[in-house]
């Protein structure tokens, strides 16, 4: 376990923070990234203008992120008359948000806190287009622990994925509804992944993670949920679809059709719950029982609330991550909603 890791999402998913600690780290990866770009013929070259063909990138096995896998597999992305290709499939959303830097990327599934992170260190320069999800962590506890509600953390020992990351914003959100601080408690990081043997075997007492992590715990009777997200933050923002400032500026009616495609996958796996369900099985390689209990805790919605991302935004803010703007203007400038259904053009 370590106290110190600023990688949060880091082995399975995106919504981990990079923070002025971690900036050195990012800088290798980045350069790691662009040597390999180097030594792909064309790399980083992109398609031709008015091809329709989009390098997307997306996080490996990621539930919140089941609408591309949707569109793809439903033939979405080609009704739309485009050719989305994948262009990486990344354990950790800084290492996509790093090919975005490396210009890898023209679109991708990511979430809200890397994107944030980069975009307001002036590492990258996307904009968010689509949301993926809503809601979708949980704060779990370990068998054998008394607790009825978050209250009964006092002086335990709790793991996030990382600082400043979403989660990380909703325990301290749950923490001060139950009357307690942060320094209540015994905070430490880790990946996702080693949470559970962590709560299995009383190294932790609690820790809060996205889905399906917490789904995982319940069926493998590691512990039991103690606040879903939604009841800590309603509607709170998570993953996003998000693309290339200079690609949006190029190929505006490409981004429209990808657009267009996300919104059919999101209305399907709300309309097709069954169907949904076992690509959500085929895409994350998790067990029927963990998926049908997991997307019980997810909203799939493509509409960003702009409002949930100027709060986190105010949050970024009093890190000292989002400098010299409001978080009101950092978040607008962040997200471009003109391609959704019902917005002006």
């Amino acid at each position: 376990m370590t106290r110190d890791g600023n990688d949060g999402r880091s082995q399975v998913t995106g919504g981990n923070f990079i923070g002025p600690a971690g900036i050195g780290k990012v800088a290798g990866l980045l350069a790691i990234v662009l040597a390999a770009c180097m030594a792909l013929t064309g790399c980083g070259g992109g398609a031709a203008p008015g091809s329709r063909v989009v390098r997307m990138g997306f996080l490996n096995n990621d539930l919140h992120q089941l609408a591309y896998k949707v569109a793809t597999d439903k033939g979405f992305f080609t009704d739309e008359g485009v050719d989305v290709r994948e262009a990486g499939a990344f354990s950790a959303g800084p290492e996509e948000m790093a090919a975005f830097s490396a210009g890898d990327l023209d679109m991708g599934y990511v979430g809200i806190a890397p994107a944030m992170t980069f975009v307001s260190q002036d590492m990258a320069d996307v904009k968010v287009v689509a949301q993926a999800n809503q809601e979708g962590s949980a704060i779990v506890a370990r068998n054998g622990l008394e607790a009825d509600d978050v209250s009964a953390l006092k002086g335990r020992t709790v793991a996030i994925p990382g600082y400043s990351t979403v989660q990380d914003l909703l325990l301290r959100t749950a923490l001060k509804k139950a009357g307690l601080s942060p320094s209540d408690l015994n905070i430490i990081v880790l990946k996702p992944p080693e949470m559970i043997p962590a709560l299995s075997s009383s190294q932790v007492d609690a820790f809060i993670a996205w889905e399906p992590y917490p789904a995982m715990a319940q069926v493998q009777k590691a512990g039991r949920v103690l606040a879903y997200s939604s009841s800590i933050w309603p509607r709170h923002p998570c993953c996003m679809l998000v693309v290339d400032a200079g690609f949006l500026k190029r190929e505006p009616d490409t981004v429209r059709r990808v657009v267009a495609a996300h919104v059919k996958a999101t209305d399907y796996i709300n309309q097709n719950k069954a169907e949904s369900t076992d690509i959500a099985r085929m895409f994350t390689g998790q067990g029927m029982d963990v998926i049908t209990l997991a997307m019980k805790d997810i909203k799939y919605s493509y509409r960003p609330d702009v409002a949930g991302i100027e709060k986190y935004a105010g949050f970024l803010a009093a890190a000292g991550i989002v400098k010299g703007e409001s978080p009101a203007a950092f978040a607008g400038a962040l997200v471009d909603t003109e391609f959704l259904p019902g917005e002006k053009r």
